[in-house]
């Protein structure tokens, strides 16, 4: 009977409101050292797609498409947002440059403070260039009909190849200077078959939008790992209702304002009388010493947490008692 009350605590533990909070844990160093204190940065695209095109040849495909553009700036994007080091602060198109394979003058401190005011770095995407290319070859198999008997068929092979140029630059906002220019180039190419040829160029067009936005993800997040440092982090529940006590220290741990978090839960831990909501600011308590790396003292709270309610079990068993 008392294992069945335990398990029922537990049960009606997990339907108390809690929040998942997060913490860093470390930081590694990207290629790029970036200024003293550099928290947040802005994104400038500087590529203008302009390319002169005619079609007049049915394998030379029009250069002036935005995928691979678009690809890299949003994987850079999601790249230095899932680092969770440097923070978006303003995001333009301007000084723009027609894309030919070559980097343009570089920017000024006065453009730089105009489209990057308030942040740490500017990063800009500013060379760009792009052909893409059809080819088609015929490979003669043996097909199988059965009973011994073979035939020859034809297969189409068509290889659109992707001849790509993409160039970066970050500048430190506040003072003006280059701190990086990096260049990414590459022959890429994927393939399809078939029978007919119509058929293996509709298969290369069907695959043509998400193979480029994928290309320039790659290249994107390539330099968003280049420029930023990698914060790492480890998440864990914590109580957020039950009294003011938890409410009030949940807001402030959500603000990182970890010291007064702990002063709120250990000043609710002296005055709480019912042994539930005790337990909950106990397991506050002993995750935020995990938090610290104090695990004895962690081991502590989780200690006086499984002493007033079931629910401190739990405690014990993610700090490792």
């Amino acid at each position: 009977m008392k294992k069945y009350f335990i398990i029922l605590a537990l049960f009606l533990a997990s339907c108390a409101s809690t929040q998942q909070l997060s913490w860093k844990t470390g930081v590694s160093d990207a290629t790029i050292k970036l200024p003293d204190g550099a928290k947040n940065l802005s994104f400038l695209n500087r590529v203008r797609l302009t390319y002169p095109y005619n079609q007049t040849n049915s394998t030379v495909l029009n250069p002036n498409i935005k995928d691979v553009m678009n690809g890299a700036v949003n994987g850079f994007r999601n790249q230095i947002k899932s680092q969770r080091f440097l923070t978006f602060f303003t995001s333009s198109d301007e000084f723009k440059h027609t894309a030919n394979g070559t980097f343009p003058s570089k920017i000024g401190k006065t453009e730089i403070t105009r489209v990057a005011p308030g942040s740490d770095v500017l990063v800009s995407l500013e060379m760009f260039d792009q052909t893409i290319n059809d080819d088609y070859t015929i490979e003669i198999r043996r097909v199988n009909l059965g009973n011994s008997t073979y035939r020859e068929v034809d297969y189409y092979i068509g290889k659109r190849t992707v001849n790509l140029k993409l160039g970066w630059r970050m500048y430190d906002s506040k003072t003006g200077e280059l701190l990086d220019e990096w260049k990414q180039e590459e022959k890429y190419f994927y393939e399809a078959e078939s029978l007919e040829r119509i058929r293996a160029t509709n298969i290369l067009n069907s695959n043509y939008k998400r193979e480029l936005t994928n290309l320039g993800v790659r290249y994107g997040s390539l330099y968003a790992s280049r420029v930023s440092p990698t914060a790492h982090t480890r998440s864990q529940k914590f109580y957020s209702d039950g009294n003011d006590y938890l409410k009030k220290g949940i807001s402030k741990a959500r603000a990182e304002q970890w010291d007064e978090a702990e002063k709120i839960w250990l000043q609710g831990a002296q005055r709480e009388t019912k042994r539930k909501k005790k337990a909950m600011l106990y397991h506050n308590l002993a995750i935020n010493e995990e938090r610290k790396g104090d695990n004895p003292k962690a081991r502590e709270y989780a200690k006086l947490a499984a002493n007033q309610h079931p629910i401190g079990v739990e405690t014990q068993s993610i700090v490792g008692f």
